[in-house]
């Protein structure tokens, strides 16, 4: 076949992949998208005499790239380093190809071993939740999220089961469809093996069927816990992140703020929620009782029974030589030679009582510069957007959990890109969380696919936890989601806009919760010894050592004469 041909083929899986990403896409399309790319490595390791050994690792990249930069591409409004997400993710996936097409070629020369491919996926998604590159986007199981019917049982999995389930059922449909040929002397398609042609199909259907099904039942059978609702009301500020002439100043800003809570807040409101990077100016945490904004928040509190506030704002921190770390800053004139800059959420109640959380999952390149330790001041350039400030933030683990006074409900808080962590948002409810807070600003991302998304990865939080949800976003979309994870009160992007709802605190764990992303560790484990089996039975085999030979020698035992 033609170098072209197996090209357009390898692309028509990028293709795919995107068709069926959120928002705009049909996620159903993910059971078959991965068969062209299956197909291409098929015929590659059918032909190995005719192409280059890496050949796999060049079409797959091709295909990766298609999809990300077609979902993703988004992120440069952001940041030029963004360009960087779609290309390294493409590097990724076409490297996991690669070792899939040599690893099953060693161990079961092509004949089986297609477990293995799965198991290495997951492990380098499993890898971009932890890293210095972190960017968990893209993980194939979030595709789901516009479909939360279909996925109930998430809260068994988290993604890292929809992703597992979507390499299987692309599995068998390659079985399928690799019984189709065309007949040499009619040109019409006919099917080489009708048993097996049936058997595949068949088990495609029910792969995809039968998790619908426990889906439905799961969703027809759950239940909220019987405890006393709490209302929250959500601002949506609609705060300019671009134009400096347009930009409210401080005290403008806590007007705004004020005068939108009062719209819906009555003595029943527990808590109002303001998004990220909310407020203007920079707070310093070592004097924060004395910050005149939010006295004057505090002191409107104070006219509401239970009204509690949450907020984003980029807060600062004075550090000694012991406790500064590679994020710290030079300042002169203070207390403490060093501070660091915090992206945070400010918990704001009556009495000028305020508390502080630090966001611990910085988006890389914007808020973080990936590999600071060790490339120090070649990487050490400034970004400013919106109103991030300039440099690395600081990350720590200070106050989790925003306790409400009148109730004893505690809730957490993700900023932005934490939310998109599950295993990260699933340790928070283990630890005690009953209510998911989530605060984000995307504005930067304009009016495309990535805010959209964002806001769709709140329905798989709110299904692998079991938790309500309440979003507060700058520009959009703010909104509610139970824990079937539907979606209610969505706001219009680029609006001022405030909603209110009751939320009933939930104390129940799933099993998600309780064991976290185990699929990805398994995942790990497997791709590890796979690995370490297939460099040492390639070793094996370059020698020609036949194994036994090896073990016989190693172990001092000899062969037995008969």
């Amino acid at each position: 076949m033609k170098n072209y041909k197996l090209f357009i083929i390898a692309c028509l899986t990028g293709v795919l992949l995107a068709l069926a990403w959120p928002s705009y896409g049909f996620a159903p399309l993910l059971f078959i998208a991965f068969v062209p790319i299956l197909w291409v490595e098929n015929y590659i390791s059918n032909n190995k005499s005719k192409l280059s050994k890496y050949v796999v690792f060049k079409y797959s990249f091709v295909s990766f790239f298609i999809f990300n930069i077609i979902t993703s591409y988004w992120i440069c409004f952001a940041t030029l380093f963004g360009l960087v997400a779609p290309i390294l993710n493409a590097l990724l996936g076409a490297l996991v190809f690669q070792i899939y097409h040599i690893t099953k070629k060693s161990l079961f020369d092509n004949k089986k071993g297609f477990l293995i491919l799965p198991l290495l996926w997951i492990s380098m998604e499993y890898l971009h939740f932890h890293w210095e590159l972190t960017w968990p986007w893209m993980t194939l199981g979030n595709g789901f999220s516009t479909m939360p019917m279909l996925i109930q049982w998430y809260e068994y999995t988290g993604v890292f089961g929809g992703t597992f389930l979507i390499f299987i059922v692309n599995y068998f449909a390659y079985r399928a469809i690799k019984e189709i040929c065309f007949h040499k002397e009619t040109g019409k398609l006919k099917i080489v093996d009708k048993k097996r042609f049936i058997l595949n199909i068949s088990y495609f259907a029910s792969l995809i069927i039968v998790p619908i099904i426990i889906s439905l039942i799961i969703l027809n059978n759950y239940k909220d816990e019987e405890n006393q609702p709490i209302d929250v009301v959500v601002l949506q500020p609609n705060l300019e992140p671009y134009d400096n002439d347009l930009q409210l100043r401080n005290y403008e800003i806590i007007d705004l703020l004020i005068s939108m809570s009062q719209t819906k807040t009555d003595d029943n409101t527990s808590f109002i929620l303001a998004p990220e990077g909310c407020l203007e100016e920079r707070l310093w945490e070592d004097h924060i009782q004395e910050n005149v904004s939010l006295q004057r928040l505090s002191l409107f509190l104070g006219g509401y029974e239970k009204a509690q506030m949450i907020t984003g704002s980029f807060t600062r921190k004075l550090q000694s030589e012991e406790e500064k770390d590679e994020a710290s800053r030079e300042i002169e004139d203070a207390p403490k030679p060093y501070y660091s800059v915090y992206n945070s959420a400010v918990h704001i109640k009556k009495d000028n009582d305020f508390e502080v959380y630090h966001k611990s999952k910085l988006v890389p390149g914007v808020e973080r510069l990936p590999f600071k330790k060790y490339l120090g001041k070649i990487l050490d350039f400034a970004i400013k957007l919106g109103n991030l400030p300039v440099g690395t933030l600081a990350v720590d683990n200070q106050n989790d959990f925003f306790i409400s006074q009148s109730s004893g409900i505690k809730t957490t808080t993700p900023i932005c890109y934490e939310s998109v962590y599950g295993g990260f948002v699933g340790q928070k409810v283990r630890e005690g969380a009953e209510l998911i807070f989530i605060i984000t600003n995307d504005s930067w991302w304009r009016d495309t696919e990535g805010y959209k998304q964002h806001a769709s990865y709140a329905s798989l939080r709110a299904i692998e936890t079991r938790r309500y949800i309440a979003r507060s976003a700058n520009t959009g979309t703010s909104c509610f989601v139970n824990p079937k994870g539907e979606i209610s009160q969505k706001t219009k992007f680029w609006t001022q806009d405030v909603i209110k709802a009751s939320l009933i605190p939930q104390k129940n764990i799933t099993f998600y919760v309780k064991y976290g992303d185990y699929i990805a560790r398994i995942s790990v484990f497997s791709s590890i010894t796979i690995l370490i089996i297939a460099l040492v039975s390639g070793f094996l085999n370059r020698r020609k050592i036949d194994p036994k030979t090896l073990i016989i020698k190693a172990t001092g035992l000899k062969k037995q004469k008969s």
